[in-house]
């Protein structure tokens, strides 16, 4: 009897050691590695995999200094860039409070709570509101070192880059800027056009009818290996005709009707919605919906070994007519709906790189009123990013956090109020109840 009850105390002792021995083990392991997984809707604990790309881009160490007071601040601040460090380690994070350092902070124009200076090759970028956005578009700017330059056109009624107008381009233009590009202005009649000096040229609505011979210094441009973006109206060619047709593209008369379109935004028909997108060019992986106001369609024919390709293009029960809706919800008599392409882009080899050609039908989707409007941001960016061969930057949207919230109606609310209010309470009592009357009957 006492060797059995020796046996049951030493095998309780060996499985106390055998624990012991396992937890060790797990706080060791738990010291050693790190291990990190996102169960999240939509991932937002982890970076997203643009994000990720350019982290690895990386091949050297990244300095970031926040300039931040507040531990709530700080926490946050520490907790974005984990997400950084998970996927390389050689980013450093330090923190400094403004208050002690005034001379710094007046030094680097600090001028926000937060903000983060970021140092990578001796280069340097300011965020003055740190997200995931921000970050990745920053050491993106950093990691490049060539100049990416857009210059728009003036001298024929353009639309332009100053103006804070709701037909202006200012807010793009201001993006562009935040994410590293050199956005200028000339006027067409100052001079030639060079690949070099002037980058990609953006030609934004012309009011004014192109001269002779500033059509010929566009063609110029564009045999020189040029990249060309053209954003036009409905009716404003403007004498750009003789350089379309060498691009394989003709604007075709009146306005694109697309009815899909206002069952998606409410809107005229003329009013443009695209959501589908090829997975080819400036539109690859694009799935946010943009829109089109007043869209002009574009009738494509290959020449000269160039051969354009639609990006852009309406439902297939679309159709153009001359005049503004007035009411119209159906074809004119003679007309067969189809898709209509309102946006069209070319690529060629030229000498030791490649040539890109876009042109819109549209240059609303851009300006200041709709580029906020779904992913017209998006779109104008992926256009600049495109044209200018730098596929990689990546414009990234805030992710949304489908999760975050639960909303119930009246009946649901009640269901969950009254079982817990009294139908759990009654289930805890008759158990209470069955295992006293069982126990009263043993």
């Amino acid at each position: 009897m006492n060797w059995d009850r020796a046996v049951t105390a030493g095998g309780r002792g060996l499985f106390v050691v055998l624990w012991l021995v396992v937890a060790a083990l797990a706080l060791y392991a738990a010291a050693r590695f790190h291990y990190v997984a996102d169960w999240t809707a939509n991932g937002r604990n982890s970076l997203s995999r643009p994000s990720v790309h350019i982290v690895r881009s990386l091949h050297a160490p990244v300095e970031i200094t926040a300039f931040a007071r507040g531990a709530r601040i700080r926490q946050g601040l520490d907790a974005l860039i984990a997400k950084y460090r998970r996927v390389d380690s050689d980013i450093h994070l330090k923190f400094v409070n403004p208050d002690k350092h005034p001379a710094l902070v007046r030094h680097l124009d600090i001028g926000f709570n937060g903000e983060l200076e970021i140092r990578y090759q001796g280069r340097q970028a300011l965020v003055s509101s740190p997200s995931e956005s921000g970050i990745t578009n920053a050491l993106a700017r950093l990691e490049r070192t060539g100049i990416r330059r857009l210059t728009f056109l003036t001298g024929n009624g353009e639309r332009r880059v100053q103006d804070q107008s709701g037909l202006g381009l200012s807010s793009w233009a201001r993006e562009l800027r935040a994410r590293g590009f050199t956005v200028t202005s000339a006027n067409i009649s100052k001079g030639a056009l060079s690949p070099q000096t002037q980058g990609v040229v953006v030609i934004a609505d012309p009011r004014v009818r192109f001269l002779a011979g500033e059509v010929t210094t566009l063609q110029d441009f564009v045999k020189a290996g040029g990249n060309l973006l053209i954003m036009l109206e409905p009716g404003h060619a403007e004498g750009l005709s003789p350089l379309l047709v060498k691009m394989g593209m003709r604007v075709r008369k009146g306005y694109a009707v697309d009815p899909a379109s206002s069952l998606l935004t409410g809107a005229s028909p003329d009013f443009i919605a695209i959501r589908h997108y090829p997975n080819l060019g400036p539109v690859r992986g694009m799935h946010l919906v943009t829109v089109f106001p007043t869209a002009a369609a574009l009738a494509l024919k290959p020449t000269h070994g160039l051969k354009p390709i639609p990006i852009l293009a309406t439902g297939t029960d679309a159709w153009t007519q001359e005049a503004r809706l007035a009411g119209l919800v159906s074809p004119p008599p003679g007309i067969t709906p189809s898709a209509l392409t309102i946006g069209a882009a070319l690529e060629r080899p030229y000498k030791n790189g490649k040539q890109r050609l876009v042109v819109l039908g549209d240059s609303d989707f851009a300006a200041n009123s709709y580029i906020g409007e779904g992913g017209n941001l998006a779109l104008a960016m992926n256009l600049a990013n495109w044209l200018a061969h730098d596929d990689a930057f990546i414009n990234l949207p805030n992710r949304a956090s489908p999760d975050l919230t639960l909303t119930l109606t009246s009946a649901e609310e009640d269901v969950i109020a009254f079982g817990f209010l009294l139908v759990l309470p009654l289930l805890l009592l008759g158990a209470g109840v069955a295992v006293w009357w069982r126990r009263r009957r043993l």
